[in-house]
């Protein structure tokens, strides 16, 4: 064999070794097109039903704005009848408004009057009110000096009863003592008895001041008068003691203030000891 032929040879068989890899290829990329036709079926019914499906929401929500097209018709129908009668209202109002205008210029005009008249009729208050002011003090003056004379005769009404009634009442009183004297064989002379205290008379030492000054628990209403003379006892339970003597230097209704005497103290004059009329006849005649 020549060299011609053994390239023939080599050639061949690289022409063999590309036509297998040529027929490998091909192998590979063989479709099963009927299961592809069955396959791409199933997916053309999915989208049919996904279709209808779409289909039927399309005609839901195209019925849905149908309806709310009809309702925001119906609410621009109403919308349009407030506006009517809202614009009418306008028209009213501005109507009223003009009315109310005219009336704010007339009332301006009465109140600008009425300022003028006012100040016309303010310097005649003030001159009135001067006038009253005089008027009012003046009778404040002489309602301040009524005032003072009532009170003084009332005040002098009340003395003049309270004189009468202690007149009265001494009258009885001086009849009563007369009597009392009369009957006890006694001159009403009161020069005969000057200094003796009323018989029975009682009180105690309610207070004791320095330089011999006392206080007593009774006074005037139980007949004590200035000048008369009182006994100072000290009680021990069933026994007494004779402290001294006091005078009488100014008596009220309920107290009276007293000196100690010296010459006739026995003790130290303290606070609750008793005070009484000692009648030294009446322990002679016994």
């Amino acid at each position: 064999m020549n060299l011609m032929g053994k390239m023939f040879i080599v050639l061949i068989f690289i022409m063999s070794i590309m036509f297998m890899g040529f027929s490998v290829v091909i192998y590979s990329t063989h479709t099963n097109w009927k299961a592809k036709a069955e396959g791409l079926q199933a997916q053309v019914k999915e989208a049919q039903t996904k279709a209808q499906q779409l289909e039927d929401r399309k005609n839901k929500e195209i019925e849905q704005l149908n309806t709310a097209v009809s309702e925001r018709a119906r609410e621009i129908a109403s919308l349009t009848t407030k506006a009517e009668e809202l614009a009418k209202e306008n028209k009213t109002f501005k109507d009223e408004l003009t009315q109310l205008n005219e009336k704010k210029e007339e009332g301006i005009a009465a109140v600008k009057l009425s300022h003028e008249s006012q100040a016309s009729l303010r310097g005649e208050v003030e001159g009135l009110r001067k006038d009253l002011r005089g008027a009012q003090e003046d009778w404040a003056k002489q309602y301040s000096t009524l005032v003072a004379k009532t009170d003084e005769a009332h005040n002098l009404a009340l003395q003049l009863a309270n004189y009468k009634s202690v007149g009265e009442r001494l009258a009885e009183d001086y009849r009563d003592a007369v009597d009392v004297l009369k009957k006890n064989g006694l001159k009403p002379v009161p020069e005969l008895y000057n200094g003796i205290p009323p018989k029975g008379i009682q009180g105690i030492i309610t207070e004791v001041r320095p330089n011999g000054w006392v206080e007593i628990s009774v006074g005037s209403d139980s007949g004590l008068v200035k000048g008369q003379q009182l006994d100072v006892i000290r009680n021990y339970g069933d026994r007494s003691s004779y402290i001294g003597k006091i005078e009488i230097i100014q008596t009220e209704a309920d107290r009276s203030a007293a000196k100690v005497k010296p010459e006739f103290r026995r003790g130290t004059v303290q606070r609750d000891d008793s005070v009484l009329f000692i009648d030294t006849n009446e322990l002679s005649a016994k």
